[in-house]
């Protein structure tokens, strides 16, 4: 992207994610932010669980249904409260002394 087009491009990017179901948008934030280390594999095992959990929930339907007929998608699913089961899926790291 030309310089003079990064923050134009950003923001078009920035609204194609809110416009997104919630749930999705913070799965997919929170596998960008700490898959960062992790293998291949377990990156691709992790984002797998995520689209299965995801395929079942009702903003899926939603959004094929939108979709199809044209209009904004309606998203109801809460983020917080209907996180897959397996969530979070990483150890957090201590970094706190002991002293």
């Amino acid at each position: 992207v030309p310089a003079d087009q990064v923050l134009p491009k950003a923001l078009e990017l920035a609204t194609e994610v809110t416009e997104t179901a919630p749930i999705s948008a913070m799965l997919n934030r929170t596998m960008l932010l700490r898959n960062m280390n992790t293998s291949p594999e377990e990156a691709h095992l992790v984002e797998s669980r995520c689209i299965h959990a995801l395929g079942r929930h009702p903003d899926n339907r939603e959004g094929i249904k939108s979709f199809l007929e044209k209009r904004p998608p309606q998203f109801k699913g809460d983020p917080f409260k209907e996180a897959p089961d397996f969530y979070p899926w990483w150890k957090e790291v201590v970094t706190r002394s002991k002293l």
